[in-house]
């Protein structure tokens, strides 16, 4: 065999193996938003603002509501909306969250409120989400320009300001314009996500695994 031969055959295994190690890498967008999006590494998935850097060593370069710029593990990606770039994923054929019943039997998930994370209970006794006063410092939001009423609360009547949350989201489900409510309080401890989120999307509760859907 030639020195061209031999370089040409050694260059080819090269791009093969360049090629196979970006097919392989376990990363994918699961949902898309201005300067924000979700993604899913084997280790687990979370929402990144751009420029952040997860606790999976994933960093949001750009994103946009088409496509996200992501380096993982020394690799540039551009992948859109549901790209599999791992062959451990399949791309979802509906945007679904499945939750696990805990000791309590409740359901618990971590979420985003316009951006901010917090922690969700699954309360579907609650006609809105609802929120402490400090879930809504955290979330900055402008809650005391809202208006005023009261509710009825495990620990009594309590002071609540009513407002409308741009965008809540679960995993891959983003619901916009939800109806909500601050407690005046540290009650509740979670974000209760409420009717005005779980009525836009499917329900169906299979044997302690409940799982929420966007309606087609």
């Amino acid at each position: 065999m030639g020195t061209k031969q031999l370089t040409l055959l050694v260059g080819l295994i090269v791009l093969a193996v360049a090629s196979f190690s970006h097919a392989a890498a376990p990363v994918e967008v699961v949902a898309l938003f201005k300067d924000r999006a979700v993604i899913r590494t084997s280790e687990g998935q979370v929402m990144l603002k751009v420029g952040n850097t997860s606790k999976f060593g994933v960093s949001l370069i750009s994103a946009d509501p088409h496509v996200a710029k992501v380096r993982y593990k020394g690799e540039v990606y551009e992948l859109g909306l549901s790209t599999r770039v791992s062959g451990a994923f399949e791309g979802p054929e509906t945007q679904s969250v499945r939750m696990n019943e805990d000791a309590l039997g409740q359901y618990r998930m971590r979420g985003s409120i316009d951006g901010t994370f917090v922690n969700f209970l699954v309360d579907t006794g609650a006609s809105v989400v609802a929120m402490s006063e400090r879930h809504a410092r955290m979330v900055n939001l402008d809650y005391r320009r809202a208006q005023k009423g009261t509710v009825q609360t495990a620990q009594g009547v309590a002071r609540a300001y009513f407002l409308r949350l741009s965008e809540v989201t679960l995993g891959s489900i983003t619901v916009n314009g939800v109806q909500a409510t601050v407690i005046e309080g540290a009650y509740p401890t979670d974000v209760l996500l409420g009717m005005s989120f779980l009525n836009k999307l499917k329900m169906q509760n299979n044997d302690g695994v409940l799982v929420l859907s966007v309606r087609r």
